[in-house]
């Protein structure tokens, strides 16, 4: 299977010997699966030719908001839309959620929650074919101040936690989109958490004390490999 990787941002030249940049990360979370993994540089304006290029998709997080005036968050939204009329897989992780609900009629916000930071539960509150193994909860490293706050129509939310509702969500059939973080190893959490101390306050040292937590990293990529196979095959 070949996945393209539409990357939304670098790793800082200061946190690159943790984990590498962002492809070395996905990389990583798919080793245990047979794909090729190509790369496109979306916040440099590089995408596909046409959606088809692959046989499905990733999009990654991102400093940056979908509501941002910038013409490659514009030129990704765009894609999105094709990508689903051509019924092209898609998962979508933390911005890439959020610009998969924006590109298809939603809307994304700065919450009011606040930030979502350290290892959340979520509850599966609805479950797929492809969400082998079936898991009840699952855990992920969070990074975000926005959220999806209104969702597309036929979009649906299959796991949800307190501090985000809309944790997890199917825009349509291969249409995915998670607000965690499956990609982020711990070490690399901390790096960054410990980085955006100021800003982030007394939810720092919580939120670094939560990495000690088993998460489901691999269960996430588990189901997005069998939702890509189970269209593309």
């Amino acid at each position: 299977m070949r996945i393209g990787l539409l990357k939304c941002d670098h790793v800082l030249d200061q946190f690159e010997s943790i984990a590498g940049d962002y492809q070395k990360m996905v990389a990583t979370m798919l080793e245990q699966h047979s794909a090729e993994l190509v790369v496109f540089d979306a916040y440099a304006n590089e995408l596909p030719d046409r959606p088809k290029t692959c046989d499905a998709y990733i999009i990654s997080g991102s400093s940056a908001s979908v509501y941002e005036d910038k013409q490659w968050i514009r030129d990704l939204e765009s894609f999105v839309r094709t990508a689903a009329e051509e019924s092209v897989p898609i998962f979508g992780i933390c911005f890439g959620l959020q610009v998969m609900a924006t590109a298809l009629g939603g809307a994304v916000k700065r919450s009011d929650r606040g930030w979502g930071v350290g290892v959340h539960a979520m509850q599966v509150i609805r479950k797929r074919p492809w969400m082998r193994p079936h898991e009840d909860t699952i855990s992920l490293i969070m990074l975000h101040q926005d959220q999806v706050v209104a969702l597309p129509d036929g979009a649906t939310v299959l796991g949800s936690s307190d501090h985000c509702p809309n944790f997890l969500v199917e825009f349509g059939p291969g249409l995915v989109g998670v607000q965690g973080h499956p990609e982020f190893p711990p070490a690399y959490a901390k790096a960054l958490y410990t980085d955006r101390r100021e800003r982030l306050g007394d939810l720092t040292e919580p939120a670094i004390e939560s990495l000690a937590s088993s998460t489901s990293e691999t269960v996430i990529s588990k189901w997005m490999q069998a939702m890509f196979q189970s269209l593309v095959d």
